[in-house]
């Protein structure tokens, strides 16, 4: 009876959902990254920010690498204290037009977070901007 009912209960237990922590793969992003004159924060609608902004160079061959390393995964963005929800890194060639974005999106190479609260799109613009040094006493 007693190893029944452990039996039992063992396989009820490990068919009851859990919350398992997902890792996903994270790109941090830094304010080198971006062109510190294009960093917009918008006003999208009543309770909504965008923030849109153009990548130096450098930050975009980053961005590429990494979407490369894992195209068609669940992957994060992170900015300064920031962390976008999981998204789907884009494939090389989309299958639908069979046309490689890579070479023009390198061309113009911004991009943008929507639907963000204040607060995040605050913290957002903050984790891509430049630290002024102050001048020594």
């Amino acid at each position: 009876m007693n190893k029944s009912f452990v039996f039992l209960l063992s396989l009820c237990w490990s068919l009851c959902p859990g919350r398992a922590q997902e890792t996903l793969p994270a790109l941090r992003l830094v304010p080198g990254d971006f062109v510190q004159d294009s960093i917009k924060q918008v006003h999208w609608t009543t309770n909504t920010f965008t923030v849109k902004w153009k990548y130096t160079e450098a930050g975009a061959k980053k961005m590429l690498a990494f979407w490369g390393q894992h195209p068609g995964q669940k992957v994060c963005v992170q900015v300064g204290d920031f962390q976008t929800p999981p998204y789907v890194a884009p494939e090389p060639i989309d299958p639908k037009t069979h046309f490689d974005w890579r070479a023009d999106w390198l061309k113009h190479s911004t991009d943008k977070f929507m639907n963000l609260s204040e607060s995040d799109a605050k913290a957002v613009v903050g984790g891509m901007r430049e630290k002024m040094s102050k001048p020594g006493p």
